[in-house]
């Protein structure tokens, strides 16, 4: 597998390569094509990475009642996107999307048995990634990380609100 991921391969320079945000999106790029190829390895070739956490939020979440806006929030993404991701996750017969009596426009998302067997046979393939993700890296490095890119995601998220108001 030939990934632009070190220098010279890809004729980036070197002073953006080591940029974080440029790291960062080597390292996501990696991942998700990781999980892409163990997806079609059990035969779900058309479901993405964004399908597989939607599924697994709804499974840990089974017993709340979980709406679109749920989902919008949870994910951070926009009510057209999920809206679209939705409709092709429930075609495929993954989820179900039921009126709310009295607010047709309000959706409760449902997981079908379907989705439940996916989830099943997916979470072998999260471990073995995420073993291989930290191999090497002791307890103390994995939380610290997870702690800077708590910090890095505040951070984009401040930035964000403060483009937005010099927007207006």
């Amino acid at each position: 597998m030939r990934m632009c991921m070190q220098d010279k391969m890809c004729g980036i320079p070197e002073a953006e390569v080591d940029r974080v945000g440029y790291q960062l999106k080597v390292l996501d790029r990696m991942f998700k094509k990781t999980m892409e190829a163990g997806m079609r390895k059990n035969g779900y070739d058309n479901m993405t990475m964004m399908n597989g956490w939607i599924i697994g939020y709804l499974i840990n979440h089974e017993n709340d009642t979980i709406y679109q806006k749920d989902l919008e929030k949870k994910f951070k993404v926009g009510k057209s996107s999920l809206s679209g991701t939705l409709k092709i996750m429930e075609e495929k017969g993954f989820i179900e999307r039921k009126s709310v009596p009295g607010n047709a426009r309000v959706k409760q998302v449902v997981l079908t048995d379907k989705a439940r067997e996916y989830h099943y046979n997916m979470e072998q393939g999260r471990q073995e990634l995420e073993e291989q993700v930290t191999k090497g890296l002791s307890d103390e490095e994995i939380e610290q990380f997870r702690q800077v890119v708590k910090k890095m995601q505040s951070n984009v998220a401040e930035y964000l609100e403060q483009l937005k108001i010099e927007k207006e």
